[in-house]
């Protein structure tokens, strides 16, 4: 995943830690090095890859997110840690102990970064909770896990994620840059794919949904490629197999959606 500094004159702020203490070590030895100070942490969301480094936080006093991440990071997420610390044989030292937001932002809340700053927009989509951060000097946008090479809804809203990616597309216009949570940096030109993605998953689950056939049905029966162009599947399933099991996920997550709207 990606950890995203902004800086101004010498204050700056962290958008979001990173799963393995270490490298989080390396971010915050690195900004010493350019004599910043960290001036806040913020969680674009819950997920523990983008929590799991906020203990190393804590002298900013600033750990801010949505008013929705601490209650999920305690409820949905409350297992993660032990998780994390067993999969990567993590010590003592390194162990990720659970650090919550506590300070929250709301949609449209303005971080001070120096003599700049940076608005934050509440994103839902991905989770309940996500946001985005928006540098309009620097036409450049910190998008979290509400971008990403396949849009995933497996922890949040297909329509909400629908509505957030068109307020990311009216932000950005034609010049921005959005910097994804996991994945490289691209323009707006994307997000239509995305949408016609997520837009076609929720079409074809609506047909195996009517036909009677069961989420696993589903899952199994939509494939990636029905979904998005040629180009686009031929790229991911080249550059980004890791990722892949996020389509599947996504079929079972809409069919739950489409399936509790019904009477």
């Amino acid at each position: 995943m990606t950890s995203v500094l902004f800086h101004s004159e010498k204050s700056a702020f962290v958008f979001d830690s990173l799963l393995y203490p270490d490298d989080t070590r390396i971010l915050l030895q690195r900004i010493r090095e350019q004599d910043l100070a960290v001036r806040g942490l913020v969680n674009t969301h819950w997920h523990i890859d983008h929590t799991a480094g906020n203990q190393l936080f804590l002298e900013t006093n600033r750990i801010i997110s949505h008013s929705l991440c601490g209650d999920l990071m305690r409820t949905e997420g409350k297992d993660d840690p032990d998780w994390a610390n067993r999969e990567l044989q993590l010590g003592e030292e390194d162990r990720i102990r659970p650090t919550y937001p506590n300070e929250t932002i709301v949609d449209g809340s303005v971080l001070d970064i120096g003599i700049s700053e940076m608005k934050v927009i509440h994103t839902p989509g991905h989770t309940p909770d996500s946001v985005i951060g928006w540098h309009e000097d620097e036409g450049v946008l910190v998008a979290g896990d509400t971008v990403m090479e396949i849009p995933f809804v497996g922890y949040g809203n297909s329509r909400s994620l629908i509505r957030s990616l068109k307020v990311v597309q009216s932000i950005v216009k034609d010049d921005g840059k959005i910097i994804q949570g996991h994945g490289g940096v691209y323009g707006s030109e994307r997000l239509t794919d995305d949408i016609r993605y997520i837009e076609e998953v929720r079409k074809r689950t609506t047909e195996y949904l009517d036909s009677g056939k069961r989420a696993e049905e589903a899952s199994a029966g939509i494939k990636m490629e029905d979904c998005f162009s040629k180009e686009r599947s031929k790229f991911l399933n080249d550059r980004f197999g890791s990722l892949l099991w996020c389509h599947p996920s996504n079929v079972q997550r809409v069919y739950e959606e489409l399936r509790s709207e019904r009477p």
